[in-house]
């Protein structure tokens, strides 16, 4: 089967969010209670989660929350138990959002507020913001996301997707959610929850815990037209532009289709790896943008990058001896926005002041993290050369040959012989 690609990060399924020109649906209204940064757990309090859940859940369903919230309070806060009841009670809400079966959204989203302290008893594992607005993820009709993952009973590996499969997230291929959240507390369960972000080629992806941890690093993705931006790469707001790499769980069918309907001669995706709880970063394939050392909590959005400036964030010393290692270090950015990006692939070499390639020994290629930075660390001039010394860096961008790198030189080193 035909491969397709990312463009973004993780990081892949309704028609309005894969169509990058059309309107988003407009976001229903969340929670009424005042939403703060929380410095202080909440206190676990199940009182009045029986009309929530008669305002949600048809009577079948109701009756089975019910039972789950009576084990929660038996067993309580923030056991084990009281983990699993609660991820139990979220993928009922899931399931009923998907289907388009449950009643009110904003019941839906306050009976996950009132049993997310039951579930949990630091503030690292609580939303940023409490309390927390689910109804975009819940309502059916809007491109929002829900799914729980890495329980016995959760699908094993299969991917979270937004309603409309504009994004997505989901285990390395051929890996297992169990693998990948088996890091986590016990019982290891993740809940995925998601809204289109700030613009349309973009969503926002959270996860409850929000300190979970994923290993191998799970992968993000968005659904977007490469085809007219060759050098569009996936960005995620709390580091920067992420490594280009290829995504395998959006639908190309619905890409297509979209793509077909829309006018554009074919849809990419973008990836990222993500290493929780850190921000998020990329990893490298031949068709997708992608990253790693993040944690899912952030906004992914497809990024224009079509120059790329490098510059020596550790200069060479002033002086070696001929078979002293030293160490550089650079930093690759987009000089419009400052973004740093990752996956650019640096080699080194050193110059004379006549501009003759001198022997530069060591590692002379290395890429760029997802925090832009290269670092090489086992630099050296080998007998025959020495006397004064610039190093001189470029490079491309991994699977992105459209993207121009510049090139840049360092400060002036000088070789003299060893003693």
């Amino acid at each position: 089967m035909k491969r397709w690609v990312w463009s973004g990060i993780v990081i892949a399924a309704g028609v309005i969010v894969i169509a990058c020109g059309e309107q988003r649906t407009a976001m229903p209204s969340g929670p009424m209670a005042s939403v703060t940064a929380l410095t202080n757990v909440p206190a676990c309090d199940l009182s009045g989660t029986n009309s929530l859940v008669s305002q949600y859940f048809n009577s079948t369903d109701a009756k089975t929350v019910r039972t789950l919230i009576d084990q929660i309070g038996t067993a309580g806060a923030g056991t084990v138990t009281a983990r699993d009841r609660g991820f139990d009670i979220i993928t009922i809400i899931a399931q009923n959002a998907q289907a388009g079966t449950g009643g009110d959204a904003s019941a839906g989203s306050m009976l996950i507020n009132k049993i997310t302290p039951c579930m949990f008893r630091t503030l690292a594992e609580l939303p940023e913001n409490y309390p927390e607005d689910y109804t975009a993820a819940i309502t059916t009709a809007t491109p929002g996301a829900l799914g729980l993952r890495g329980g016995a009973a959760d699908p094993a590996t299969d991917p979270v997707l937004s309603r409309g499969s504009f994004s997505g997230v989901a285990p390395q291929s051929g890996v297992t959610w169990a693998t990948t959240l088996g890091s986590n507390p016990a019982p290891s369960r993740i809940a995925f929850y998601g809204r289109p972000g700030s613009t349309a080629q973009s969503y926002d992806w959270k996860v409850l815990p929000r300190n979970a941890s994923f290993s191998p690093p799970a992968l993000v993705g968005l659904c977007v037209d490469l085809t007219t931006v060759p050098t569009s790469m996936l960005h995620e707001e709390h580091i920067g532009v992420l490594t280009f790499s290829e995504a395998y769980f959006l639908d190309p069918s619905v890409c297509g289709a979209v793509a077909s309907r829309r006018g554009f001669s074919a849809i990419t995706h973008q990836l990222a790896q993500l290493l929780l709880p850190q921000s998020l970063s990329a990893a490298s394939t031949t068709r997708g943008i992608g990253g790693s050392t993040g944690g899912i909590g952030s906004e992914f959005s497809a990024h224009d990058v079509p120059n790329v400036s490098l510059v020596f964030t550790v200069q060479p010393p002033g002086t070696v001896s001929v078979g002293q290692n030293f160490t550089v270090q650079l930093r690759a950015t987009d000089p419009i926005t400052g973004a740093t990006v990752g996956g650019t692939q640096i080699s080194i070499l050193a110059v004379n002041n006549n501009g003759v390639p001198k022997t530069l020994l060591g590692t002379l290629t290395q890429t760029t993290n997802n925090a832009g930075l290269a670092t090489f660390g086992d630099l050296s001039f080998d007998p025959a050369s020495t006397g004064g010394f610039r190093l001189v860096v470029g490079g491309g961008v991994l699977d992105r040959p459209a993207i121009s790198v510049g090139q840049t030189t360092s400060t002036k080193v000088n070789s003299k012989p060893a003693k």
